[in-house]
């Protein structure tokens, strides 16, 4: 099941994933309780279980130095990345199997600060996705399920091609912040995830997967 705001992407991918089995698209909005509760209501009446959940989602408010950062933009950027993960945490673990996994998404921005002016709200958020999956791993340690989290560098989705698109300087520190030397594949991002869906002995593991950013 996929969950998003934006319907004519949630559709797209909808169509996209059809050949592999029975996909279905739901319109979320991750920040708020009770539209995350009517999508696990969903999914069991749908399924009946729940096995594996990625906590994805995120918005934020517009980017700006700290010192003249607007709370409101603070506060919509911490609930769009991080209360978000919390709330759908707290849902899926009502209902999740006791051998399953959850895996959030947190970033290489949750284990160091932002690398330009502007993202100190984000990177603020980040470090607590890093923090309450951690936290909520050893309370499921012994009971399950298990909980972790990946760390994606800069990867190759519309917001970045945006920005490589429009300001080349910020393009070439990027490539030249990645020993790999390219930004990474969605693909590879969710060969992790699923890799951490079976990994049955990792519990709390907070994964890098950014081309060497962190090395």
């Amino acid at each position: 099941m996929i969950a998003s705001r934006t319907e004519h992407r949630g559709k797209a991918a909808e169509k996209a994933l059809a050949k592999a089995g029975d996909v279905q698209w739901h319109g979320v909005d991750v920040a708020d309780a009770k539209s995350v509760a009517r999508l696990l209501d969903a999914l069991m009446q749908r399924h009946g279980r729940l096995d594996y959940a990625f906590n994805n989602g995120g918005s934020g408010g517009r980017g700006a130095a700290i010192g003249t950062m607007t709370e409101e933009a603070w506060r919509k950027t911490i609930d769009g990345y991080l209360t978000s993960a919390f709330l759908c945490m707290t849902a899926e673990l009502r209902v999740i199997s006791k051998s399953g996994a959850i895996v959030n998404n947190a970033s290489v921005d949750g284990l160091r600060g932002y690398p330009f002016p502007g993202g100190a709200a984000y990177s603020a958020a980040k470090h607590g996705v890093i923090g309450l999956t951690r936290s909520a791993a050893l309370e499921c340690a012994q009971s399950g399920p298990r909980i972790c989290a990946i760390c994606p560098g800069w990867v190759d989705t519309p917001p970045v091609a945006n920005l490589i698109k429009r300001d080349k300087a910020a393009a070439d520190a990027i490539v030249k912040q990645t020993p790999r030397g390219r930004i990474g594949d969605p693909d590879e991002i969710a060969a992790a995830v699923l890799w951490l869906c079976t990994a049955s002995f990792a519990v709390g593991t907070v994964l890098a997967i950014d081309g060497g950013y962190m090395a």
